[in-house]
């Protein structure tokens, strides 16, 4: 089966380098264009640029795919089927009509969460399932018609990068039979998407990155265990500002305590939120590597009473 490939995320990466060990060839693959990254400001490809590099895969970077120059590539390929899989651009016409098999592979369950942060926001909201759907693109963002949907339940405590990489794993495992039954001409059948049913998952804002500790701990919790690893949700700790990375709210009542003090020093860190506590296990020190929750205690000599935020 030959396929195109359009994608740029590490989610696209996994996708992408998995398939290709099953068989799939890939005569091209689109991605966006490198960017600067790093104290050095050091020009890194997508991950799926790197993962192309590494097969010797023909390879276009490109921010705006919507040109006659990305049209005419896939149209020189004589491919019958597009593959996108977290892209960060909305594809035109111009593009989806050069094939037959418009697919994209999006990580929730169509129609909830459409958008560009379907897994951030689904850990965000506490879900406790997502799943994959594959569909047929049109212009709109996530609206065509579904071929298939595959539900995963989500961890206790997961975190974002955690659910991409076996979202990631399931999509690779389901995307092969819809390839092989349109390799053998056998028809795809669309189920059309209950707009009643829409969530969005708008792109992550930098002001939403703040911890509110006067939100309620499940909230909290949600927000850090959704931005982690990357980019992180941020507070204060003595002036400075630190990511923490992952947390779990508990049900210690904090009635006595303001948001944001430190309540209890353990194996975690407990803080007091807007009803409950929370427990955070992981934090990051700008310059530093991520930390466990005794290695930061330890290291910064951190005392009950002591204030985040």
């Amino acid at each position: 089966m030959r396929v195109v490939f359009f994608g740029s995320s590490f989610f696209s990466s996994r996708i992408l380098n998995s398939i290709y060990k099953e068989g799939v060839e890939f005569p091209l693959v689109v991605t966006k264009k490198p960017k600067e990254k790093g104290r050095g400001r050091r020009k890194q490809p997508t991950p799926v640029g790197i993962i192309s590099r590494k097969l010797s895969l023909p390879l276009i970077e490109i921010d705006n795919p919507n040109t006659a120059e990305v049209e005419d590539a896939i149209k020189k390929t004589g491919v019958d089927v597009l593959l996108l899989a977290s892209y960060a651009a909305i594809l035109k016409n111009i593009i989806l009509e050069t094939v037959k098999y418009p697919l994209n592979i999006h990580p929730s369950l169509l129609p909830k969460y459409r958008g560009s942060a379907p897994i951030k926001r689904a850990i965000m909201n506490n879900e406790t399932k997502t799943g994959i759907t594959v569909f047929i693109m049109d212009e709109k963002i996530d609206t065509g018609g579904i071929i298939l949907k595959k539900e995963v339940d989500i961890k206790e405590n997961e975190v974002a990068s955690e659910l991409e990489e076996r979202l990631a794993n399931v999509s690779a495992e389901i995307i092969l039979p819809v390839l092989e039954k349109i390799e053998k001409g056998e028809l795809l059948n669309l189920t059309k998407q209950e707009e009643d049913k829409v969530i969005y998952a708008p792109k992550i804002l930098k002001e939403e990155l703040e911890i509110d500790w006067e939100e309620s701990a499940l909230k909290v919790a949600g927000k850090i265990n959704g931005l982690s690893y990357n980019p992180g949700a941020i507070t204060f700790f003595r002036g400075k500002r630190i990511k923490i990375l992952r947390a779990r709210s508990l049900l210690k009542s904090t009635k006595t305590h303001t948001p944001g003090e430190i309540i209890e020093v353990t194996d975690q860190i407990i803080v007091s939120c807007g009803d409950k506590a929370i427990g955070l296990s992981e934090i990051q020190v700008p310059g530093k590597k991520i930390m466990d929750a005794r290695s930061f205690i330890n290291g910064y000599h951190i005392k009950v009473g002591e204030k985040l935020g």
